[in-house]
């Protein structure tokens, strides 16, 4: 009896343990409804005039739904010295994403492996792709989803985002890879197969079974000649160089306001924007007309509850406009005040009336004594970057970021210029007036300074945080300077990927 009680403890630890095997290869993973799926896996590839001029028309309309609950990924950087971390949630269960999914700010690393084969399954080509979960068409999948989406459209390419939200709302889908799909240099025959897989360990964090996160499509190719068509009118780009989201129609009217409001001395800080300026990235140097210049880009962002909202009021044909900020307590306005005026800038890369006083940009010496000032004073302000979507009061869709309609024209009797909570205002300084002039300065080490609201025209939260430094070094030759950037913490926006994003020249 002895030898058998000493022997059935072990039988049963390895029955056990076989049967714990069993049990967890069998379980399922727990079902979060996503899904990857797409309406037809027989999908036509046209390409057209084969050549020189050839273009591919593809599109095998590949979505990721999410039914039961909204999808988010909260991604984040608290500091300059910290890694961008992620967390996902699917309704109330949430789960740190592994750093080695994260491609920075521009999405998901290596999310797909996209598998073209021969029609008899031999493989041609192998590549994986970065995702970003915001971009591609957002489609509701039933009528009684949300009406609009909650998350702003693409990923950011701004070095110094601080959060961003990226996901999926309940009931909905996004298209995947709706322009990021390119077939084989060389197409051959009219038939090919087109497998997508998406990596493992973003299918186990989305809840998805291994066949859950393959398709496979069927692909037929015709081949076409355009016919040749007469030239069509060019698209005429603002005089800015940048668009950004959409806007809203700015509706003319005339006249300072009658009554200024509330007392903007007593409000809340929750009606109140705050203005952080980030360091200065996109930085180099060129020579124009003789002079050294100093080259670079420029944030100032919103981190307040509230947005930032400036008006131009003209009397009659003046030149100028009386400039007022106003507060609002939800959709409801309880305050204003006059901040100065807002000019016209002629110029031909501008055409539009620019706020004064938003920035001032500067190089100093390491004891930040300023040694040279930008020819940048005036600014049109508009929502180029989304900066700290998880803020207090940030906004997915910030409206008003067409320069053509948030800043007027020579005709315009008012205009109203607006920075959502969350998002940034950037500048780029690559012309002669507005970059800093570095004509005979010594090399060696110094600091862009950006300020923001440098008059305290503007009111808002806090202003300890209005001053930004950003170290650089000189190098080179009268006619031929040259430029070092260090590091600023872990990020080095100099070589980040996708380059600044959002910049523009008004």
């Amino acid at each position: 009896m002895r030898h058998l009680r000493t022997a059935v403890p072990g039988l049963l630890a390895v029955s056990a343990l076989a049967l714990t095997t069993l049990t967890a290869q069998a379980a399922p993973q727990r079902d979060t409804g996503v899904r990857l799926f797409s309406p037809s896996k027989n999908v036509v590839m046209t390409i057209h005039n084969s050549g020189e001029e050839q273009w591919t028309e593809f599109n095998p309309a590949i979505y990721l739904g999410s039914r039961k609950s909204r999808l988010e990924f909260d991604v984040r950087r608290t500091s300059a010295s910290e890694p961008i971390t992620a967390t996902l949630r699917i309704g109330n269960r949430s789960q740190k994403v592994p750093g080695k999914l994260l491609a920075g700010w521009t999405g998901l690393r290596d999310a797909f492996t996209l598998t073209w084969r021969t029609p008899a399954g031999a493989v041609t080509s192998s590549t994986k792709v970065t995702w970003c979960p915001n971009d591609g068409q957002p489609s509701r999948l039933r009528p009684n989803a949300a009406t609009e989406t909650a998350f702003t459209s693409g990923c950011s390419s701004h070095p110094f985002t601080r959060s961003q939200r990226w996901g999926i709302d309940r009931g909905w889908a996004r298209q995947v890879l709706g322009w990021g799909i390119e077939p084989p240099a060389a197409m051959a025959g009219d038939r090919a197969i087109l497998d997508v897989t998406m990596r493992w360990g973003l299918a186990k964090v989305l809840g998805l079974t291994d066949a859950q996160r393959k398709l496979r499509f069927r692909i037929t190719v015709k081949h076409v000649v355009d016919e040749e068509e007469g030239p069509g009118p060019e698209p005429v780009p603002h005089a800015s160089g940048r668009s950004g989201p959409r806007s809203a129609s700015a509706n003319a009217r005339q006249g300072a306001p009658s009554a200024p409001g509330a007392d903007a001395r007593r409000l809340s800080p929750g009606v109140l924007p705050d203005l952080i300026s980030l360091p200065a990235f996109g930085i180099s140097t060129h020579n124009e007309g003789g002079r050294d210049l100093l080259d670079f880009a420029a944030t100032v962002y919103n981190g307040g509850p509230a947005p930032l909202v400036a008006e131009g009021f003209r009397r009659g044909s003046a030149p100028e406009m009386d400039a007022y900020q106003f507060f609002y307590r939800g959709e409801r306005q309880v305050a204003s005040r006059r901040v100065g005026t807002m000019e016209y800038d002629v110029r031909p890369s501008h055409s539009h009336w620019h706020f004064r006083d938003f920035a001032v940009y500067d190089l100093t010496n390491r004891k930040h004594k300023r040694l040279r000032t930008s020819g940048k004073e005036a600014f049109c302000l508009a929502p180029t970057d989304a900066i700290d979507l998880l803020g207090r009061g940030a906004v997915v869709d910030p409206g008003n970021g067409d320069l053509s309609t948030a800043c007027g024209d020579p005709t315009s009797v008012w205009v109203r210029e607006v920075l959502a909570s969350g998002w940034g205002d950037t500048y780029s300084q690559q012309r002669a007036g507005q970059s800093i002039d570095i004509t005979g300065l010594p090399n060696g080490s110094y600091w862009i300074r950006v300020t923001a609201n440098p008059l305290n025209r503007l009111k808002e939260t806090t202003k300890k945080n209005n001053v930004s430094y950003r170290r650089v070094v000189l190098g080179g030759t009268a006619g031929e300077r040259t430029v070092k950037v260090p590091k600023y913490g872990r990020i080095n926006s100099e070589t980040y990927f996708g380059g600044p994003g959002g910049m523009r020249l008004g």
